[in-house]
């Protein structure tokens, strides 16, 4: 354990130190963030009225369209001149999340990454490579920073092609691969048409991020790879990686309890659930300075299993991410929501929005996102140069906005007969 005097920590001991960080983390929201002092006001309560964890409960929800309607700064709740990173990601209407850090928080988050990197087997003597797509930006930092804080020699996410990677990865001897379970896949399928075979690689260990990660698939990846693989969770919006992670036994994702306090609720009513049962992930921030989180949604379904681990962990687990209950769906690891899909194909339309749909596909083991369009009289053309420039135009922008690959294809508008 990289922290064992917080990781293996008595539950009785755990309690005590997230009521006295909840209590800090609720003044200091209610004192510098009007949004949550709106929110006390309206229910009534001051952070006082909060004695125990329990009470965490008669606080309403924050989500995503909280963030958004609040772009850029206004839940940050220390002044501008002690933040030192901002980040942002897509939000569920044209405006970005965007989430800042100040040094006491980024020195948080390489432990709680140091503990992921830790529990996977990581150490000093490891070369780690990183292939995660251009839309995990933040991912790509944060997950680098961690493994360099820890020690490892790290080779950074690049714009190579995959044949060119698993180039690297040979000659460079990567014992550590970190990436997406799609990337994994469609590696995999690289390796057969080169010819390349496990043996030729020198990896020990694969750190799946960013996605879930069904067992079979799971089973797949380590028979095919000869290696064992780890996982970890986190949200871009509550710091990213390293909420959460896995350890040897694989029984779940030890989650960081001891800085963020988790909730399992019912995704309809909102009722807090006992453990075991499943419903929506709410978090609330218990440590960083910049951007308290009060009873965030995730949308992420999951369970609580609060028993000790038999690797010696006492830290609460989360039984796995079990999918979303929301709209929001994962193309490789990245997050899209419906409405900021529709938002960037009006943008790329020249504000033309026809009727359309769009799923998750999968090709030689990558996501990619297939977008259907009708063409109506307005994007009607009978040249084909200038259709196929339109295709184009949306791939694009699809491409710059959310950073995923994306198909897009035409379709005839049918019209409708009376009668």
């Amino acid at each position: 354990m990289r922290q064992p005097e917080f990781e293996a920590i008595s539950p009785e001991e755990l309690e005590l130190l997230q009521l006295e960080r909840l209590q800090s983390t609720l003044t200091r929201a209610y004192r510098q963030v009007k949004f949550y002092r709106r929110r006390f006001e309206a229910v009534g309560l001051t952070p006082e009225a909060i004695q125990n964890l329990s009470d965490l409960g008669r606080l309403p929800f924050t989500t995503r369209e909280d963030l958004s309607e609040n772009y850029p700064y206004g839940l940050f709740a220390v002044p501008l001149k002690d933040i030192v990173r901002i980040v942002s990601s897509p939000g569920t209407t044209d405006r970005p999340l965007v989430v800042g850090y100040t040094s006491q928080d980024l020195r948080l988050w390489l432990e709680l990454l140091a503990r992921l990197f830790t529990a996977a087997g990581v150490g000093r003597e490891d070369i780690v490579q990183l292939i995660l797509p251009p839309g995990l930006a933040n991912w790509r930092r944060d997950l680098q920073a961690g493994a360099e804080y820890l020690g490892a020699s790290v080779i950074p996410a690049a714009t190579l092609n995959f044949a060119k990677e698993l180039m690297v990865m040979r000659d460079y001897r990567t014992s550590v691969l970190i990436t997406t379970p799609s990337l994994a896949r469609h590696l995999l399928t690289v390796m057969a048409a080169l010819g390349m075979t496990p043996a030729e690689l020198a990896l020990k260990r694969a750190l799946l991020v960013a996605a879930p990660l069904p067992q079979a698939v799971r089973q797949e990846l380590e028979a095919a790879l000869n290696l064992e693989i780890s996982r970890a969770y986190g949200i871009t919006e509550v710091m990213g990686p390293g909420l959460a992670f896995s350890c040897e036994v694989k029984g779940g994702f030890h989650f960081n309890a001891d800085h963020f306090y988790p909730e399992v609720v019912d995704p309809d009513s909102g009722r807090p659930l006992p453990p075991g049962e499943e419903g929506e992930l709410v978090i609330t921030t218990l440590s960083t300075m910049a951007f308290p989180l009060i009873r965030f949604r995730s949308g992420d379904k999951t369970a609580l299993n609060p028993e000790p681990c038999p690797c010696g962990r006492t830290l609460p687990r989360l039984t796995g991410i079990l999918g979303r209950v929301d709209a929001i769906c994962s193309v490789g690891g990245i997050k899209v929501h419906p409405d900021h899909l529709r938002a960037l194909l009006r943008e790329a339309l020249g504000g033309h929005l026809p009727p359309h749909s769009w799923r998750v596909a999968e090709e030689d083991g990558l996501e990619v996102l297939e977008v259907e369009i009708v063409l109506d009289e307005v994007l009607f053309s009978d040249e084909v140069k200038a259709l196929e420039g339109l295709c184009r135009r949306i791939r694009r922008h699809l491409q710059d906005h959310l950073g995923i690959n994306g198909r897009v294809a035409l379709k005839e508008e049918v019209e409708t007969v009376a009668g």
